[in-house]
């Protein structure tokens, strides 16, 4: 029989010697509590305003909730569901059921799942790299996860890009917690990956394979790097799936495993294939290539695209340039992690021959961004690249614990000291930096202001006690930014009926790369000549219609002075609203 793992010992040569489990228990209480300090409190006001992904997440949970179908009517969806003209995963809606079963659907509940699942994230990965390499680096981990300002931002964000790190991450811990081959010995004899070896449980394995495939309905970048990343993890330990092949009890393991990921991945991978045009048109729309191209500058485009995410700017400076979700000007990890992620490349080399672990860390560094390799965005992708944000978290908590060890066994406790209290410095300057930026100057920005609606509202607070006496609301069918969509704001924010969303009259314009709604029940969205049009047909004879109109500033107007003026930040008008009589 092999032994079982002596989980009180330290790896080899992975970190400092061990904390004592009371210790351990004490140092990642005080992580969790920082964690929901910086990610649950005032979840309705940051991030500000309400963003297009997240009204559509959370109007159709509302509408799968009270009627069991989508906002277009498709009962229960497994693979897709439309949204904003294209088709993206069910799975955050299927999330969100609960929590507005509960509290009804508003802001709280609509990133509170995102805010818990980034809470379960730092457990699980302190749960990960303390069997990988021991509790310093699962420590190290779980607060350098804590103080990621991506992190941090996905967390309070009502959208499935949000719990895209848990579920990169989940499929790991699965496979670990199973006792398959890479928590095994290593393809050097008498050296153990992690400090011991299980027997694989055949149980455990079924469950592995079932969080695999379940994960990879999540974020459609986790169908791209999940599936590289784990088969990246078996070839690098394949001597050992080829033992565990040989034994009755592991080969009834990998059956378990290839059965689950049969069950759950096989009717996806199936949709893909057979329903590319719907289940992929969000991904055919933004391809880095254009059509004409061919294969060899699209393959040039993709690689030039892949290796900008290992430039210095891109993962220390600017980040995803997207201002409607993230605060700017911060990369892709703080600065401080720099050091730290040399020092974790730099021993996990050293041990590529002697420890499955370091060969299971460093193969995930070139998967990590291949989800954002593919289609185009106005700069690199944060949310995409996020399905491997895990893994370069756990090759810096690496470094750093190994670090500490080496000094530790020279006995530098000075300089062990020096460098603590420089770390701590340059992660309490860029951290003051980044909490300044996201809760305080971020939501005055105009570009902010008006990608999530704030504007709209605004306008939305006004007219809802009036909305029950108002026949008509007509309002424009876009803003100042891309990301505008009054039709899938206004159903969340004015607590619209699902019921009577199937009950009334609704028309959409399909045509474009994004869905256009000109009306739903008493709310029409008009550009101008077609709104003067329409206005012109309310002055038939017959009773009076009361309308409400929502206009931009510059807009032809009413002769009457607005009802009330919404006002951006600056103080200038954004929206002006007229109620009128016809």
């Amino acid at each position: 029989m092999p032994p079982t793992m002596d989980r009180t010992r330290p790896v080899l040569g992975a970190g400092p010697p061990e904390l004592g489990r009371r210790a351990t228990r004490v140092w990642l209480f005080v992580i969790v509590v920082l964690a929901g300090i910086l990610r649950l409190p005032e979840l309705d006001h940051f991030p500000p305003g309400l963003h297009q992904d997240e009204a559509a997440n959370a109007w159709n949970a509302w509408c799968l909730l009270k009627t069991g179908c989508d906002q277009v009517g498709v009962r229960w969806p497994i693979f897709y569901m439309r949204e904003l003209g294209g088709y993206r995963t069910p799975m955050f809606a299927y999330v969100l059921l609960p929590f507005q079963a509960l509290g009804g659907m508003n802001l709280w509940t609509s990133r509170l799942p995102a805010a818990l699942g980034g809470l379960a994230t730092i457990l699980l990965i302190y749960w990960v790299g303390a069997r990988l390499f021991g509790r310093g680096t699962g420590l190290a981990a779980a607060a350098l996860l804590t103080l990621s300002p991506v992190h941090i931002q996905l967390s309070r964000y009502g959208n499935e890009t949000s719990l895209t790190p848990l579920l990169a991450l989940a499929p790991l811990a699965a496979w670990l917690w199973a006792g398959l081959p890479f928590t095994g010995r290593s393809s050097v004899k008498g050296l153990p990956l992690n400090g011991g070896e299980r027997v694989p449980c055949p149980g455990r394995a079924v469950i592995a394979g079932l969080v695999t495939g379940i994960c990879c309905y999540g974020y459609a970048a986790l169908r791209l790097f999940l599936p590289l990343y784990l088969t990246a993890c078996v070839l690098v330990t394949c001597p050992a799936w080829l033992r565990l092949a040989r034994t009755r009890r592991g080969l009834g393991a990998l059956a378990g495993l290839l059965l689950a990921l049969a069950a759950t991945l096989g009717p996806l991978a199936y949709k893909h294939i057979t329903e590319p045009h719907i289940i992929g048109k969000r991904a055919q729309t933004t391809w880095i290539w254009s059509r004409d191209d061919p294969l060899a500058v699209r393959a040039a485009k993709v690689w030039d695209r892949y290796a900008e995410h290992f430039s210095p700017q891109f993962l220390f400076t600017s980040g995803d340039a997207d201002e409607a979700v993230w605060a700017q000007p911060f990369g892709f990890l703080p600065r401080y992690m720099a050091p730290a992620l040399l020092a974790g490349l730099a021993f996990a080399a050293r041990r590529l021959r002697t420890s499955g672990a370091a060969r299971v860390l460093l193969v995930g560094i070139p998967c990590y961004p291949i989800a954002d390799a593919f289609n185009g965005h106005p700069s690199l992708h944060s949310a995409r690249t996020a399905s491997g944000l895990c893994v370069l978290i756990l090759l810096a908590a690496f470094g750093v614990s190994a670090c500490a060890a080496l000094l530790r066994a020279r006995n530098l406790r000075t300089s062990l000291l020096a460098a603590a209290v420089a770390l701590l410095a340059a992660i309490g300057s860029d951290q003051v930096r980044f909490l300044d930026a996201y809760f305080h100057t971020r939501a005055k920005k105009l570009p902010v202001y008006y990608e999530t609606h704030q504007d709209l509202l605004a306008a939305c607070d006004w007219l809802r006690p009036r909305l029950a006496d108002v026949d008509v609301v007509v309002c424009f069918p876009a803003g100042p930014s891309p990301g505008y969509t009054p039709w899938m704001i206004m159903p969340v924010w004015l607590q619209h009926d699902p019921q009577r969303w199937f009950a009334e009259p609704r028309e959409v314009d399909s045509r474009g790369a994004w869905d256009r709604y000109l009306r739903y029940g008493k709310f029409y969205f008009l550009y101008e000549p077609e709104r003067l049009a329409f206005l012109e047909r309310l002055r038939t004879p017959g009773r009076p219609e009361r309308v409400v109109l929502l206009l931009r500033p510059g807009e032809k107007a009413p002769p009457q002075p607005p009802a009330y003026i919404v006002r951006d930040p600056n103080g200038d008008p954004a929206i002006l609203i007229y109620d009128c009589q016809m």
